[in-house]
């Protein structure tokens, strides 16, 4: 063990939370293999049949693509943060750059609820109408872009080659085609990125996971509202959580901070995974699985629920 290393295993000694936010970025990490390998849903299974009927081409990328990317999305923002800890352990002075990682642990855990509002309904027509309320936000934000690119190029503050002008015309078009499309569907909005947060979090208090007991005992949707507002604090650049980190302790207190926030994402992501996966698979399929063994509880004791 070089000194760097010895001075780290130090402070994990002197900083039990410092311990748990490396272990839980460690868990972080174990869900991307299956953040690189999305799926689509195996005939027969709860989530084919949502996205049947022409389902998926009328809404974008269906039912099994609106929920799929924000889990994905949430899974990487779990794996970055573990390289971040893995790069911080070897150079002193230790470096944890505790704002971005309290905005990315809000990236995972407010991404992974929006997959889990969508598919924990066990109405179909309701998780229809949630995917395609969800997918016209994201629409109406991609015509947005395209209209402020168009418009700063005719008014010459951005001017893009004929090209790319001809590109993004198309792009308007193609998505204000399908928000026409969408509005001819029965749509469920989600209240926002924060309600659906509290959401997911009252489904995952009524419904907890089988594959952990990390909840057991606490107030999942306390936990999740707390921890939303403290996170997205960083993400918009306000100060007030350095309030809870002053004086002789604030060191291990930022550490707790984190350590609390990584197991909110970490918890999260799993469950949005595991909700998706019993809604996609068919144990008979054979598939190949790319999720931790350990989610299986979880997938099974949920998959009943859906078929």
């Amino acid at each position: 063990m070089n000194r760097t290393d010895a001075l780290y295993a130090l402070g994990r000694l002197l900083a039990p939370a410092l311990g748990r936010v490396v272990e839980r970025g460690k868990r972080g990490q174990t869900l991307e293999a299956w953040g690189l390998k999305p799926h689509r849903a195996d005939a027969g299974t709860a989530m084919a049949e949502d996205d049947e009927d022409d389902y998926a081409n009328k809404i974008p990328e269906g039912v099994t693509g609106t929920v799929v990317f924000p889990i994905m999305n949430a899974t990487d923002a779990l794996a970055t943060i573990n390289a971040v800890l893995a790069e911080a352990g070897k150079s002193a002075p230790f470096k944890h750059h505790t704002p971005w990682f309290l905005s990315s642990c809000r990236t995972a855990f407010e991404s992974s609820a929006q997959a889990i509002w969508i598919m924990s309904d066990e109405d179909r027509d309701t998780r229809r109408a949630r995917a395609a309320g969800l997918a016209r936000i994201g629409t109406e934000h991609a015509r947005e872009y395209h209209e402020v690119a168009i418009s700063a190029h005719e008014n010459k503050f951005m001017v893009m080659s004929d090209e790319l002008l001809a590109q993004s015309k198309h792009r308007l078009k193609f998505h204000t085609d399908e928000l026409r499309v969408l509005d001819t569907l029965p749509q469920q909005k989600g209240g926002g990125y924060s309600a659906m947060v509290r959401k997911a979090a009252n489904w995952l208090q009524e419904n907890p996971p089988a594959h952990t007991t990390d909840m057991d005992g606490k107030h999942f949707p306390t936990i999740m509202k707390q921890q939303y507002r403290l996170c997205s604090s960083f993400t918009h650049g306000h100060s007030w959580p350095t309030d809870l980190v002053h004086g002789p302790s604030a060191v291990p207190a930022m550490f707790a901070m984190m350590a609390d926030a990584l197991a909110t994402a970490v918890i999260s992501t799993e469950c949005a995974i595991a909700l998706f996966e019993a809604q996609t698979t068919d144990p008979a399929a054979g598939r190949k699985n790319y999720y931790p063994d350990r989610l299986q509880p979880s997938i099974d004791a949920w998959r009943g629920r859906y078929m």
